[in-house]
């Protein structure tokens, strides 16, 4: 066990949903958590707020438990061990500009963001400065009341490997708060395995239900098995190979998806535990009228594709759609059939 006179300082830049429960959680496990976040998450959780889970006892977590600061805090940063980031991806340039002056030389960030530009994007704005490390989340989370964030999905974080004390107690501490930390020495590949489940949001957003609603529609499923087919021809063709993602590769993926909707029940009940309620982020991003990230998820698909001398219109048709949805504010909550219809007629 890790022994320190203090206790690990985390700093979660990026207080939405995945950071105020990935934050919560360290919190609760007894180290010294800052959030940095919006002027109106502040303002929710000025009194605490509480973190539930499908599977587990709710945590609650006190205002005496965290620093929360609506903007980037020289102090904060300077004093953090790691600084998780949990910003958009289309915020990373951003958020490394903002913590750059601020942290020390030897400081851990960790992007806990989807896609795969992340840790490139921080690389080049931090110039140096910290100690960058990849990561992926693969569970859901959703704000249900008004200082209550859910965890709807299984699954344990996956960081990348590096040889530092604080991320053998940052593991530690998420185990304290009942959450499980790998390390993965290829966080590209689990990057790209994450990815491949991950084009399911952009599905989620056009049907504006739930991920459960969603997935046990035949047509719907169809779509998502062509998307990942689609996928994995163009990461074959451009030498990647994903990891497997939970307790399914993509290729058994693939495999359960087209199949009828009563045995596809049967077999997901044994492979992945999905609360009745969760919600993709990007359904939540679209009814809160926040920025999209489907260049971050179908978007590397079709760039990766159009590097390779290929062509991915399946990604683009689902992308097109989504983007339209941003455009208009508001989910089309399109059943199966109907999405099966507007991507695989029109790709």
């Amino acid at each position: 066990m890790s022994v320190r006179d203090t206790p690990l300082s985390i700093a979660i830049f990026g207080a939405g949903s995945i950071g105020l429960y990935c934050g919560g959680q360290l919190a609760s496990a007894g180290c010294d958590v800052s959030f940095i976040g919006r002027v109106s998450m502040a303002t929710r959780v000025k009194d605490g707020f509480r973190l539930t889970h499908f599977d587990r006892d709710p945590i609650v977590v006190s205002a005496a438990q965290f620093n929360f600061y609506e903007g980037p805090d020289a102090d904060a940063l300077a004093m953090a061990d790691i600084v998780i980031i949990c910003v958009k991806s289309q915020d990373s340039a951003e958020a490394a500009a903002s913590i750059a002056p601020h942290i020390n030389d030897d400081t851990l960030v960790i992007s806990f963001q989807n896609g795969l530009r992340n840790k490139p994007t921080l690389d080049n704005g931090l110039a140096g400065q910290g100690i960058v490390l990849g990561a992926v989340v693969p569970f859901n989370v959703t704000r249900t009341e008004a200082a209550t964030w859910h965890c709807g999905t299984e699954g344990g974080v996956t960081i990348q490997a590096h040889d530092d004390r604080r991320l053998t107690e940052l593991k530690e501490a998420f185990a304290r708060a009942g959450h499980s930390v790998t390390m993965s020495d290829d966080i590209t590949a689990v990057q790209w395995g994450k990815l491949l489940v991950n084009l399911n949001n952009g599905l989620n957003a056009l049907s504006g239900g739930t991920l459960l609603s969603g997935l046990m529609q035949r047509p719907y499923r169809l779509v998502l098995a062509a998307m990942i087919a689609e996928a994995i021809d163009i990461l074959n063709k451009a030498g990647i190979t994903p990891a497997a993602f939970g307790k399914a590769s993509p290729q058994k993926m693939l495999k359960i998806l087209p199949l009828p909707n009563w045995i596809y029940a049967i077999i997901m009940n044994r492979i992945v535990k999905i609360d009745p309620s969760a919600r993709s982020s990007m359904l939540d991003d679209l009814d809160s009228g926040r920025p999209c990230e489907i260049e971050y998820l179908q978007g590397e698909i079709v760039a990766l594709a159009r590097s390779v001398g290929l062509s991915a219109p399946i990604n683009a048709r689902v992308q097109s759609l989504v983007e339209e949805a941003f455009a208009a504010g508001r989910s089309p909550k399109m059943s199966g059939t109907e999405i099966y219809s507007a991507v695989m007629d029109s790709a």
